[in-house]
């Protein structure tokens, strides 16, 4: 109980300073005259990755490659299924012909390179890939930059606090080595899989700042947020995240194919349900629809990790 008690204090302080940290450091940013869109594709798009980066770190320094992958891929599906499916449900909202046009394609270029790199060097990724994905990731962006989705704060530009910038970070690294490490013993105390726990515990806690950017922005009618902040959050995850692990350890994805395959294919849902959309609009039904793949994605990682 007490390993549950701390993790969930842990995260609760991981996703808070995160978000401190950011407003902080664009704060810091703006004050050099640094321009918008270097603020933009640097600091704020670690944005509501930032929880994600922490635990992946100190999950691939104590060599636990199996937590670095579900946190990531689990916390993909996170954003794509339950969070934009939970939004869909309670608020009909309609995404920019942009997302359509330009951010989720981008997303399955992501997928895609992401794919033929994991064949090439059969689904085990070292440093040399993660050169790779962090290219692909600072060239897809620079490619986007007239349809930059990595902003997250309504609050930028704020003040800034040196102080707090410094407490901030240090609660960011104390609370995520916190957390990854009462996950670790949970997982060994209760014989938990590693895999459930950095699916269905690190990746939804981790993925509470898409929640509530994404839902304060489409109650509020912010256009310029939309589902981008998610579409960002998910290249970020999968490109930036994956590629700086793999400098620290290798990462063995040979078990995991399947569950990229899921990843793929809730991308091209997420992407057929916008076409055909009223308008680009997601709808309850459309939400409904995102919440079932969860539902079979949960149902299977419970057969295979679970159920002997």
């Amino acid at each position: 109980m007490l390993s549950i008690f701390l993790i969930i204090i842990s995260l609760f302080l991981l996703v808070k300073s995160a978000e401190i940290f950011i407003d902080q450091a664009s704060a810091l940013a703006k004050k050099f005259k640094i321009s918008d869109f270097i603020i933009g594709f640097t600091v704020v798009a670690f944005g509501t990755s930032i929880p994600e980066l922490i635990s992946t770190i100190f999950s691939a320094i104590s060599g636990h490659s199996q937590l670095v992958i579900s946190n990531i891929i689990g916390s993909n599906i996170t954003n794509f299924c339950l969070i934009l499916g939970v939004i869909a449900v309670f608020n009909n909202f309609q995404i920019r012909k942009r997302e359509v046009d330009i951010n989720i394609p981008l997303n399955m270029a992501a997928l895609m390179v992401f794919w033929a790199l994991s064949v090439y060097m059969g689904f085990n990724l070292n440093w040399a890939a993660g050169i790779s994905l962090i290219s692909v990731f600072i060239l897809l962006n620079i490619l986007s930059k007239d349809y930059n989705h990595l902003q997250i704060s309504h609050k930028i530009y704020q003040e800034f606090k040196p102080l707090l910038l410094i407490i901030s970070l240090v609660f960011l690294i104390v609370s995520g080595k916190v957390c990854v490490d009462q996950i670790i013993e949970l997982s060994v105390h209760f014989k938990i899989s590693e895999t459930i726990l950095g699916y269905f515990l690190l990746a939804i806690g981790t993925s509470l700042p898409e929640l509530a950017t994404a839902w304060l922005a489409i109650k509020r009618h912010n256009k310029e947020l939309g589902i981008g902040n998610i579409l960002g959050s998910n290249l970020f995850n999968l490109l930036f995240i994956i590629g700086f692990s793999t400098f620290i350890h290798p990462l063995d994805f040979s078990g995991f194919k399947v569950d990229l395959f899921f990843l793929t294919g809730i991308t091209l849902a997420v992407y057929f349900y916008a076409i055909i959309g009223k308008k680009y609009s997601f709808s309850r039904k459309e939400g409904i629809g995102l919440l079932f793949l969860y539902l079979v994605f949960v149902i299977f990682q419970a057969t295979r990790n679970i159920i002997p």
